[in-house]
């Protein structure tokens, strides 16, 4: 080969790896997710490590998203609480819904109306947490880590004093 041929290439294989950027997809599983229906689902969606946590308005902002989005895609909200840095919930998508399109349309209108107010750009990490909830234990035992996760974040003393809860919902301690 001659000597031009050979810093061609180098130059290509170069520019081609410059291209390739860390990024936070690299590191995460790009696993498909199962269509399943039918199901109760236990969620975990966090913002991006580069955003500032959540302050009340944004709370605020964040209810309000959940409720436009629940009545326009109809689905179940059996529990639920907004962290600073982080939401849990436990959903039951409508009968035509799949879950990806749900989480779909929760981020974007999350996002939509926290950037309002905080400037635009990415808000939660591109990936969520999903686990299909098999029996009632389960799902009582995931509401009381829902509910008690202030608690173990050691934002209250005990779970009816955060606002951001659905423990407001229900009854007991």
């Amino acid at each position: 080969m001659s000597n031009k041929k050979t810093q061609g290439l180098k130059k290509n294989r170069a520019l081609r790896y410059k291209k390739r950027a860390p990024s936070y997809n690299r590191c995460v599983s790009r696993l498909r997710r199962l269509f399943v229906a039918g199901k109760i689902f236990f969620i975990t969606n966090n913002l991006l490590r580069t955003r500032a946590h959540f302050t009340e308005t944004d709370f605020e902002a964040l209810a309000a998203a959940f409720l436009r989005v629940r009545r326009r895609r109809r689905f179940l909200l059996t529990g639920y609480v907004f962290m600073p840095d982080h939401w849990h919930a436990l959903l039951f998508p409508a009968e035509a819904d799949t879950l990806p399109r749900l989480m779909d349309s929760l981020k974007v209108a999350s996002t939509r109306s926290l950037n309002r107010a905080r400037g635009n750009g990415p808000l939660w990490q591109p990936r969520y947490y999903d686990h299909a909830i098999r029996d009632v234990k389960e799902h009582h035992d995931t509401l009381s880590y829902i509910h008690f996760n202030p608690v173990r974040k050691g934002l209250v003393q005990k779970p009816k004093g955060w606002p951001w809860s659905s423990i407001h919902s229900y009854g007991g301690p």
